[in-house]
């Protein structure tokens, strides 16, 4: 009796797995359909992101490749299953703070390199190379 009873819950069990399982590769069959959807209804120069997060703009869909363009015209080539997300503005800053930070970290570094190469050392206290010269001495 307790032998029909563990193949009876032996054999539930191998129904359940075999029908979580088929639901489950009928679920991603539908999630894929609907990106391969959402991917032939995007238009040309829409922001794309994908997966490992490079943000490029939509040129062209052929087959399973995706064609990126960067924001300095290069195109790229990725694979379907690596766009994330479609649609959406890429966190890019504006050109005016961009600029004005790159200016900021010139100036920064030309202090800093003048200072380590200890050119700052030679305008303060030495005013030529004979005294240079002289000093090394």
């Amino acid at each position: 009796m307790n032998n029909y009873i563990l193949l009876l819950l032996l054999a539930a069990m191998i129904v359940f797995m075999w029908w979580s399982s088929r639901s489950r590769k009928k679920q991603i069959q539908k999630m894929e359909q609907e990106k391969r959807d959402q991917l032939a209804a995007v238009k040309s120069g829409e922001w794309v992101r994908t997966r490992v997060g490079f943000w490029g703009r939509f040129v062209d869909l052929d087959g399973d490749i995706v064609v990126l363009e960067t924001t300095d015209g290069h195109e790229m080539y990725w694979e379907r299953e690596m766009i994330a997300e479609i649609g959406g503005q890429p966190p890019l800053a504006d050109a005016t703070d961009s600029q004005a930070e790159e200016t900021a970290d010139a100036e920064e570094t030309t202090e800093q390199d003048s200072n380590v190469l200890g050119l700052g050392e030679m305008n303060s206290g030495v005013s030529s190379a004979e005294d240079l010269d002289e000093q090394q001495k």
